[in-house]
Parts: structure tokens; sequence; C-alpha cells
């Protein structure tokens, strides 16, 4: 049987991924600037960037130091739903608004996502 999360663990990893996003975020834009050219960096760099700002706005709700630390399930899903609205509102405003090249906004986005749920799956065990 596994020991109940504290606030403490969870504020520890949730605090380091929007910054570990948007190192990854980097190293992938950096890769399309050589591979593809300046455009291609700044939509798969602006693609990491709406998932950072998710992570973030996740790691805010959890992290909130005005709620009940014994709500921590409920924090997380919360966290959750405003996390998807926030990456569904940004990511309507970056294809309706900007030029962005499709594939690069969404790999560059996969990738930083992808980070978000390994630090979780290894970091809670």
């Amino acid at each position: 049987m596994t020991e109940p999360l504290t606030l403490k663990e969870v504020k520890k990893t949730v605090i380091k991924i929007p910054i570990y996003q948007l190192l990854i975020g980097l190293l992938i834009a950096t890769l399309f600037y050589f591979l593809q050219g300046d455009t291609a960096a700044f939509s798969a760099g602006s693609g990491a960037l709406v998932s950072a700002l998710g992570s973030l706005a996740f790691t805010l709700i959890v992290c909130w130091p005005f709620g009940n630390p014994e709500s921590l399930v409920g924090r997380m899903v919360k966290g959750e739903v405003i996390k998807f609205v926030v990456i569904g509102l940004l990511f309507y405003v970056a294809l309706t608004n900007y030029a962005f090249q499709l594939m690069p906004l969404l790999i560059g986005f996969i990738a930083t996502l992808l980070a978000f749920w390994v630090a979780l799956l290894t970091s809670f065990k």
C-alpha cells in the first residue's frame, strides 16, 4: 500500500514541470531552426509555450496557498480542467490570429505535453 501524497511533495514536482517544458521547448525550437528555418522554430516554440502555460495554470491551482491541503486530489482535477481550457483558448488564438506552421506547432506542443505526463508518472509512484 502506498502512502498518501503530501502537498509539499506535489508542489515540489509540479513547480518544476513548466520550467522543464520551457527548456524542452527551447531545444525543439532550436532543432526546428536548424532543420527548417525561423518560421518553423517560432511555431514549435509557440506550441511548447502553449503547453507550458497550461502546466503553469495547473501548477497555480495545485499550489495555491489559500486552499485546503486535504483536498489535493480535487485541486489536481480542477487544475487539469483549467489546464485544458487554457490550452484550448491558446490554440484557438494561435490558429486564428497567427500564421504558424501546423506541424512544428503540434510537435512542440506534444513533446512538452509528454514531458508533463512523464514527470507526473515517474514522480508519484
